[in-house]
């Protein structure tokens, strides 16, 4: 992946327009309409105030302070709390004993750097709107990346078959799920592409049709709570399904860079795909893909502090086995 670099002067000002102008872009980059003028008003005040968090941060990158910037994104307009209900990974659900096989380390030695979107191992971003279906995107980029590597053909999975069709299995649609409920679901129905079960980001009746599901697995591993056992596994088997700390607003709008914010717990509320690592400047990190569009951080990926702990990357991951 390329990363674009992002001189100083540049970030210190989001851009050059005046604070009605940005309105007026975001308004029609992301489709905003408002029910009444007094909730305009509302959300313009809100963006007023997320904007000036976005420049006091930029301010700091642009003096070296910090290693990551932010943008305005779709989030713009909404408090912290708004954004924070949209983080629904685990939630409405009783987590069970897990169910996968324990993942053992390698012996081997790891290369200083793996990208699996380079190797064609991953899908186009996708979006997944204002449903609490991350953990789905996360399942399927994980299974997308094992049929990639093992057949060489790419195919994009359903995530709306996993949000309205798993819920016998312990996920609540948009209300939340884990991938290792996904992976069950998988391993004993199979899933069917996008194409033929389109996303609509939104609970609906389950509708697969297993005649048109191309996709079964064996099961799935679980791995140890540790970045090193994560890094053998992007390493030596591809994409990896995993739960962060997504809370912080500072990771709402990132938008490049590689993030580290001491304030992020290791309080696991968002499903991601890990689909690499390498080092910058002498800075580890992670590559990560999210499920929130392109025009979220650096083309809807992020990269992450690597071997501090950060936002709980390590505390649950898994892969499926076909």
């Amino acid at each position: 992946m390329k990363y674009i670099v992002v001189f100083a002067t540049v970030v210190l000002a989001i851009n050059a327009a005046s604070i009605s102008d940005q309105w007026l872009e975001f308004k029609k980059t992301y489709g905003r309409e408002y029910k009444s003028l007094k909730e305009e008003e509302l959300r313009f005040a809100i963006f007023q105030d997320n904007v000036k968090k976005i420049e006091e941060h930029n301010e700091k990158y642009a003096k070296g302070e910090s290693t990551y910037y932010m943008g305005i994104n779709q989030f713009a307009d909404i408090t912290t709390e708004e954004y924070r209900q949209r983080l629904t990974y685990g939630k409405s659900v009783k987590p069970e004993k897990k169910r996968g096989i324990l993942y053992q380390v390698s012996n081997l030695t790891l290369p200083s750097e793996v990208n699996w979107v380079a190797q064609g191992a991953v899908m186009e971003v996708k979006n997944q709107d204002n449903c609490g279906s991350c953990w789905a995107f996360s399942t399927t980029g994980s299974l997308e990346g094992q049929y990639i590597i093992q057949t060489g053909n790419r195919i994009s999975l359903s995530e709306q078959n996993l949000v309205d069709c798993t819920t016998d299995y312990g996920n609540t649609g948009c209300g939340g799920g884990l991938m290792d409920y996904a992976f069950e679901y998988v391993r004993d129905n199979g899933i069917e592409t996008t194409s033929d079960y389109p996303y609509t980001g939104s609970d609906g009746y389950c509708e697969f049709t297993a005649s048109k599901s191309v996709l079964t697995i064996s099961g799935w591993y679980d791995l140890p709570s540790s970045e090193y056992a994560l890094q053998d596994a992007v390493a030596n088997v591809g994409p990896v399904a995993a739960a962060m700390n997504a809370q912080l607003q500072s990771f709402s709008y990132y938008e490049g860079g590689i993030y580290w914010d001491s304030d992020c717990s290791s309080q696991i509320d968002h499903g991601v795909l890990v689909v690499g690592y390498g080092t910058e400047n002498g800075q580890d990190y992670w590559l990560i893909k999210n499920s929130w569009g392109t025009s979220w951080g650096e083309g809807g990926y992020m990269r992450m502090a690597r071997n501090v702990g950060m936002c709980g990357i390590d505390v649950e991951n898994s892969y499926p086995y076909l």
